[in-house]
């Protein structure tokens, strides 16, 4: 399994840039990706369909290390 940071960097996409293309607040992007705190199940979702769309794979939330939902 792999982190939200690590994925994200394997998609090549910068915090902005993926906050803009999920429609996720910048905080609570970065606030994901640094593994402290917990975010809505549905912006991750979010952020994970982004993030599976610019590498054609199917992580599930599931899949996240260190990711804490709410």
């Amino acid at each position: 399994m792999a982190t939200l940071r690590e994925i994200r960097e394997e998609a090549g996409l910068s915090l902005s840039e993926l906050a803009k293309r999920a429609e996720v607040d910048y905080k609570t992007v970065k606030k994901a990706d640094e593994n402290s705190g917990s975010i809505h199940r549905f912006k991750a979702l979010a952020l994970l369909k982004v993030i599976n769309q610019e590498l054609g794979t199917e992580h599930e939330l599931e899949d996240i290390d260190g990711l804490t939902l709410h």
